[in-house]
């Protein structure tokens, strides 16, 4: 049995070492007579004992095989390797191969040189690029255009031309060029008179508040319980509205009632006088949060305090419990009321500002834009009843409130006041005042010989300062 075994060893020694031999090549040949592992060996084959055994020791060991597979070399792949225009560069170098540095630098000059030439040539413009073979300048085509483009030299000439009227408007009207600098400056002195304006509000609006007292309790007015005096014109109020309200509403009053340059201090002192005789009053009612009247309120709508005052006023003002919230709806009442009692004023001044009468200036003015078809009076657009009301309403009263309407817009055409432009059933179609000297001279030339002679224009921004004034009543 250990002869049988060292037999089996030996002929595996031999065979290993056969295939060792073959290790060289990396492609293994077949072997013409493979020697199959499991082939046994005959017992009885005897072993010559003149047969040296090998030297286990001596037997030379095995490698592993081991297969080498090199990384392919693709040339249009390298580690670390970036391209840029078809160059290739490694840590920003450009490789051999490749262009150098100089190279790139050379055609980066040639390149500019071009552009410096093309720059010169009359066929090309800077600011001029092509799309789908149509020239666009440094702006855009509109789509209202596509389909309508000019060719390139159409485009030129047109841009020319478009510069040479931009010019001689600059030179006609005097406007200069603005550096970025100069816009800078300019702007910055903006935002500085801006502010000083701003500050020049504030303290005519602290100034106003301080002149004023607080209004008069009184008992003698047929339920309304305070008064105040603005010059000869008086203010009544319910006793529910707050004083600060009432002060409001007298300070935009004070302020219309002030000396500028274009006052005529004749003509506004018969105006006050006017006011006086006619016992021309504004009244002041309140509403609590759910925006109903009480019985007390009801009653006063319709109730003339006395003591004169009866007939001459213009609706009445309401002061509304929680108002801060609607702090555009308050600015637009208290100036359209202010004014209408104005206007009503002016009519008791003169019979020229009497819409009525058909040679007024007023009524002349009010047909002029009528006739432009700049002015729109229908307040019944809304009312599903509006046959029924025209029927109890003279024609006469309808024209006096048309002009009356018509004369409140053009004093805030004037004076910039633009609360009541979007106004869809009454409205005067003009943009501003400068819009309304070109289009109505009639109505200028009227605001002109006497608004402006008497009042003093209201800033929309003052008004507002007014109305958001934070103050507290005086305490004697």
């Amino acid at each position: 049995m250990f002869y049988k075994f060292l037999l089996i060893l030996i002929s595996f020694l031999i065979f290993i070492s056969c295939s060792e031999n073959d290790i060289s090549t990396t492609e293994l040949a077949p072997t013409s007579t493979p020697l199959l592992a499991s082939t046994p060996l005959p017992a009885s084959t005897p072993i010559p004992a003149s047969t040296p055994l090998p030297d286990i020791k001596q037997v030379p060991t095995v490698e592993p095989i081991v297969e080498v597979k090199e990384e392919p070399k693709d040339d249009d792949f390298q580690e670390g390797i970036t391209f840029y225009r078809g160059i290739a560069f490694k840590g920003g170098i450009p490789l051999k191969g490749t262009k150098t540095y100089e190279e790139i630098k050379m055609e980066y000059e040639e390149s500019q040189k071009k552009r410096a030439e093309l720059a010169k040539d009359d066929d090309f413009q800077e600011g001029i690029t092509f799309k789908r073979n149509t020239p666009l300048n440094n702006l855009f085509i509109y789509k209202r255009d596509v389909g309508n483009t000019k060719d390139y030299e159409e485009i030129m000439m047109a841009n020319e031309e478009s510069q040479k009227k931009k010019a001689e408007e600059r030179e006609s009207t005097g406007t200069p060029i603005m550096t970025y600098e100069e816009l800078q400056k300019k702007r910055a002195e903006e935002q500085a008179e801006e502010l000083l304006r701003a500050k020049q509000r504030e303290s005519l609006v602290k100034e106003t508040f301080d002149s004023l007292d607080n209004p008069r309790r009184t008992s003698q007015y047929l339920g309304w319980g305070k008064f105040y005096d603005v010059e000869s014109l008086r203010l009544f109020a319910t006793k529910r509205v707050t004083d600060q309200f009432m002060l409001r509403v007298a300070a935009i009053y004070k302020l219309m009632f002030s000396k500028n340059d274009l006052i005529d201090d004749d003509l506004q002192n018969t105006f006050f006088q006017t006011i006086r005789d006619e016992r021309v009053f504004q009244k002041i009612l309140y509403v609590d949060k759910s925006g109903s009247y009480d019985t007390a309120t009801n009653d006063l709508i319709s109730r003339y305090p006395g003591g004169g005052y009866q007939h001459n006023y213009h609706g009445h003002l309401v002061n509304r419990a929680g108002i801060h919230s609607e702090i555009q709806f308050e600015q637009r009442e208290i100036i359209w009321q202010s004014l209408s009692t104005m206007t009503l004023s002016l009519r008791l001044m003169s019979d020229e500002l009497d819409g009525r009468i058909s040679n007024s200036a007023l009524r002349k003015a009010y047909e002029e834009a009528v006739d432009k078809n700049l002015f729109i009076y229908n307040p019944f657009i809304y009312n599903p009843s509006a046959e029924e009301l025209l029927k109890e309403i003279s024609q006469e009263d309808i024209i006096y409130e048309a002009t009356h309407s018509f004369l409140v817009r053009v004093i805030c055409k004037e004076w910039g006041i633009r609360y009541f432009d979007t106004d869809e059933d009454v409205r005067l179609i003009v943009n501003d005042k400068d819009d309304l000297i070109n289009k109505l001279p009639l109505s200028h030339k009227l605001y002109e010989e006497f608004v402006e002679k008497i009042l003093n224009p209201l800033d929309p921004e003052l008004v507002e300062d007014i109305l958001e004034y934070n103050f507290e009543p005086k305490i004697y």
